[in-house]
């Protein structure tokens, strides 16, 4: 929208005629604006651009209007492509005001049955371990605007990034292939969209699995939020499950670990932190953090706490303990 990539579908499999039916939503987008719609034949390494088509946005005063647009690629005719859009003038929206995504939360969950088999560790008890999951929270760079590049006083990633080790690009594009395998898209993949926090951690079992309190490690991108069970057998011989997540990215918005406690009432809720080696997000960020939560999943109750916040440790270490015992 305008040159902003807001929003994303999932990927329809074996056929030439996909059909969506995603519906997305925005406020505050201004008349005129050139949406464009950019189409791909996903792959296991890169997406292959199949066209692209636009049109502008135009006032439809409440009522569906429908666009039967060509897909066009280099100057040649791909196809057409539907596209039905409702909107409404706000006579109270500010004139400034920042284009924004609003709605449910789209999530795919990928498993990781397939590494597992490749180290020769998977049963069926680990189905929950061995997922993966990226969420399309929404509106991240209005909260999250800074990239936070690798940690240059991390000495163990510097043979990953830094370019005084030859063995560097080598060591990035065999992440980059793990990246590939964990989150890939196929017949397998659940594809989802969370309303409420509800649903939130209904997708993550409440943080537990086989009675016990599990810890996840995750990366924020402009790609999404990409997550995992920390202990997950098959990505402890990684040398960061961060560089994993982001597919060894120079940069990412933020990085940690999250769990799922209860509240005085009994109710779930979300603790998440800044605890990557890795990119080492600062402190100052996590009211950010926040605040990129709370608007993602209305009345979700969430705390963002420092890694060396009283207590966190040894909360991560009982977690972890637990699942040795």
């Amino acid at each position: 929208m305008d040159g902003k990539k807001v929003a994303w579908t999932r990927p329809i499999f074996d056929t030439l005629e996909p059909v969506w039916n995603d519906t997305f939503f925005f406020k505050n987008v201004r008349l005129g604006a050139m949406c464009k719609l950019k189409l791909f034949d996903k792959d296991m390494d890169e997406d292959d651009p199949l066209g692209e088509a636009q049109f502008p946005i135009s006032n439809t005063s409440g009522n569906q209007a429908t666009y039967q647009l060509p897909i066009t690629q280099e100057g040649n005719n791909q196809g057409t492509i539907t596209v039905k859009m409702t909107s409404a003038t706000d006579d109270d929206a500010e004139d400034d005001a920042v284009l924004q995504q609003y709605g449910p939360v789209r999530y795919s969950v990928h498993s990781s049955l397939t590494t597992g088999l490749m180290t020769g560790y998977v049963s069926n008890e680990d189905n929950l371990e061995s997922l993966a999951y990226q969420v399309q929270l929404q509106n991240v760079p209005q909260f999250l605007p800074t990239d936070h590049e690798w940690n240059k006083s991390y000495e163990t990633i510097q043979r990953i990034f830094s370019p005084d080790y030859p063995e560097a690009p080598i060591l990035r594009a065999a992440i980059m292939a793990q990246h590939v395998m964990v989150y890939k898209h196929n017949s397998y993949t659940v594809y989802g969209a969370m309303k409420s926090p509800v649903d939130f951690f209904k997708l993550v079992h409440d943080g537990r699995r086989q009675d016990k309190q599990v810890l996840f490690t995750y990366v924020i991108t402009k790609s999404g939020w990409y997550f995992s069970e920390t202990g997950a057998e098959f990505f402890k011989d990684m040398m960061s499950k961060h560089m994993m997540h982001c597919g060894a990215a120079f940069s990412v918005l933020f990085a940690g670990e999250f769990r799922i406690d209860m509240d005085e009432f009994g109710e779930p809720k979300l603790i998440i932190d800044n605890d990557s080696g890795t990119y080492a997000p600062p402190k100052e960020d996590l009211p950010a953090l926040k605040a990129l939560f709370e608007s993602n999943f209305p009345g979700l109750v969430v705390e963002a706490v420092d890694r060396d916040a009283e207590g966190q440790q040894d909360s991560r270490k009982q977690i972890l303990d637990s699942w040795l015992e």
